[in-house]
């Protein structure tokens, strides 16, 4: 008898342990749809599978189940479209910001629409629920058919992204976040520079990949994918948790462990953490995620059937040195638009001949390169170069014109003209950048739109007419600069144009639609303002410009930060100000390297976001208490802070003055390249 209670225990012990270690229990879900969050999935399920962006949800911004209304929208291609979506939002927020003040003030009031609207609360509602409702009235644009899209161009790489993802010990699944952050949109770019399919700010990628002037791998959605692995896992592993590691990838792994440190697990941070930057966009981000799963992991029941695009298949040739890409091409026998096509990370001055491809790079080519008897190995040692092509700019000067500046630097007034996308008067700016071409660069033919001449910024000279060297023959032919940097891909057709909602912050009066801000333009001064000795060796003081880290002047001086702290004795943990003058140290990197480097990041800048947005009207401001440039930039108006100087040029924005004016330049997107987050999911948080 007791040796059948012994083996009667032994075997229920072994069968617990059994299902403690069978892969049902091991295998537990790591993405927990949790009660409180379940409006919020539902919302977004709504959002990605049952309206358009032909539909606009008036709602709740805490309470997501409670949706106001739905409204039309104009189709973009629509004539206007972009404006009058905007008012008809704005007029639909306003109408049920009206109801719920008039039911804040009598809630049994027996208008219709507010009876309407009450009912949407259930009956334990009284004044103070409808005062508060008030101010969390929101839009959000349907994305049905932009979320389509996004699946059947998910079909060329979800297979490899999820064998990355599982290679790195992260569940397969989080390769449906490319669908929240970017709808598997290569060329997709936000106003705050986050690029790519998985939408890493510059910052962020460099820590796992090359983005640079040349190179930018956050657009190579394969290398993006590896990188985001990575990022997911560290997160995980400082976080403890999936629902707070897909967080921290919107919100950083700091703030969610502040927010853990404070409230614990995932739900008590989604209902009580008050972060100064956990807003809508990184309380939804999880939720957001589990709606995109739900929909993609079953389309078909969402959309029917669907064809999705065919795996890309491509062969690499790892290169032996710095090479330009009309050599390569001649190589191989491929055309400039299949490489661009098949290596996204490339950037446009690769295209364009001003810089080589880079030493190292394993170049995407068609499959059946090598089949057709060329050799992927055996390229002709000639086609390598030694060295890469240095930027040569220059830095408008008072005094200067076109025509001076390409006598100076002994290159053709058009050529001259063309690299920088200047108008026919070939006017420059004081303090503007200008690219001075080089032997070998291709410039595109076109039509150009002239650039702006901002308010309050002085234009230093314009064709000087009096000298017949600098006179602009008729027959020059002009581009676009959305043309020229435009990015390869998915065709317009493809890829749904968005609208903006209202920022918050409404600019006092309109003063006038810009005609395009160009993307010649680099306003900031890449110069140094002396070069001194300090110990007997070589320091610059620059100024700094917006946009600028003290990590940026370390990575393009060559040395460590805290070298360039000690040598301006800036305490750890103290920011840069705009303006401030700082020394650079100069004994491991030549001056003029390091001015092409800081050129090099504002132009990347600049070429990235221009094509992906273009000016629209210019509106004029007036700065309100609590103003900063950063929270005007970031929280009102979603616009890079080197654009608001641009049009600011002889303010300083460092030392703003209540009532002062300003001049603000409304965006609007590039459909085909652009990713407008609102109406992609949530704002991004600052």
């Amino acid at each position: 008898m007791h040796h059948k209670r012994v083996t009667i225990g032994v075997l229920v012990f072994s069968v617990l342990v059994g299902l403690f270690l069978s892969p049902v229990h091991a295998a537990e879900e790591p993405f927990p749809l949790y009660p409180v969050i379940d409006p919020n999935v539902t919302f977004w399920t709504n959002i990605y599978a049952r309206y358009s962006t032909n539909q606009a949800v008036v709602h709740d911004s805490v309470h997501l189940d409670i949706v106001y209304e739905v409204i039309d929208l104009k189709p973009a291609g629509h004539p206007g479209a972009r404006k009058i979506n905007r008012q008809r939002m704005k007029r639909a927020s306003q109408r049920i910001e009206s109801a719920l003040k008039r039911l804040s003030a009598d809630p049994l009031t027996e208008d219709a629409d507010c009876r309407r609207v009450a009912a949407l609360f259930g009956p334990g509602a009284d004044a103070r629920t409808f005062g508060h409702a008030r101010h969390r009235v929101r839009c959000q644009i349907g994305q049905r058919d932009r979320f389509q899209a996004g699946l059947v161009r998910s079909g060329a790489y979800i297979d490899r992204m999820r064998a990355i993802l599982k290679s790195n010990g992260v569940p397969e699944d989080l390769a449906y976040l490319p669908h929240v952050e970017s709808s598997f949109n290569t060329n997709a770019y936000s106003k705050f520079g986050a690029a790519g399919m998985w939408q890493f700010t510059r910052s962020t990628g460099k820590r796992f990949m090359t983005v640079d002037y040349v190179l930018d791998e956050r657009r190579d959605p394969i290398a993006a994918a590896q990188a985001a692995a990575q990022l997911l896992k560290e997160n995980h592993d400082r976080l403890g948790s999936w629902p707070l590691a897909i967080t921290a990838y919107n919100h950083g792994a700091a703030g969610m462990e502040r927010a853990k440190a404070a409230h614990g697990d995932y739900p008590h941070i989604f209902t009580s953490y008050n972060g100064r930057t956990f807003k809508f966009a990184s309380r939804n981000f999880y939720s957001e995620f589990l709606a995109a799963r739900r929909v993609a992991s079953d389309y078909q029941r969402y959309f029917g059937p669907l064809a999705l695009h065919a795996p890309i298949r491509s062969r690499t040739v790892n290169l032996g040195g710095y090479a330009a890409l009309t050599d390569l091409c001649g190589h191989f026998k491929v055309s400039p638009q299949v490489v661009r096509a098949m290596n996204p990370a490339l950037r446009p001055p690769v295209f364009s001949g001003q810089k080589y491809i880079p030493k190292g790079y394993a170049l995407n080519l068609p499959p059946h390169v090598e089949s057709e008897g060329v050799s992927m190995a055996d390229i002709p040692s000639d086609v390598f170069k030694s060295a890469q092509k240095l930027s040569r700019f220059y830095t408008v000067q008072r005094g200067d014109t076109a025509g001076k500046i390409a006598r100076m630097h002994r290159v053709k007034l058009d050529d001259l003209i063309l690299a920088n996308n200047m108008d026919r008067r070939a006017t420059v700016y004081a303090r503007q950048t200008l690219r001075i071409p080089q032997a070998g660069d291709s410039v595109p033919t076109g039509k150009i739109t002239p650039p702006p001449i901002p308010r309050d910024s002085v234009a230093v000279a314009a064709v000087d007419r009096t000298d017949p060297s600098s006179a602009i023959p008729e027959n020059i032919p002009l581009e676009s600069p959305v043309a020229r940097y435009r990015r390869p891909g998915p065709s317009p057709a493809d890829l749904i144009a968005m609208a903006d909602v209202e920022p918050e912050g409404v600019p006092e009066d309109s003063i006038g639609r810009d005609v395009g801000l160009e993307t010649g333009i680099v306003t900031a001064d890449v110069g140094f303002d002396r070069i001194i000795q300090v110990k007997q060796q070589p320091v610059g003081i620059i100024t700094v410009e917006v946009e600028e880290t003290l990590g940026h002047y370390a990575e393009w001086a060559g040395v460590r930060a805290s070298r360039i702290r000690r040598l301006n004795h800036l305490p750890f943990g103290r920011s840069l100000q705009l303006n401030q003058q700082i020394k650079i140290p100069l004994d491991d990197v030549a001056a003029e390297d390091f001015k092409a480097r800081r050129y090099e990041f504002h132009k990347r800048l600049q070429e990235d976001f221009f094509a992906a947005y273009k000016v629209g009207e210019l509106q004029r401001y007036r700065v309100q208490p609590g103003d900063s440039y950063w929270t005007l930039c970031r929280e009102k108006f979603d616009l890079p802070l080197w654009l608001l100087r641009h049009y600011n040029a002889d303010v300083n924005l460092a030392a703003l003055k209540i009532h002062q004016p300003l001049t603000i330049p409304a965006l609007e997107s590039v459909p085909e390249n652009s990713l407008d987050a609102v109406d992609g999911g949530a704002m991004p948080d600052a």
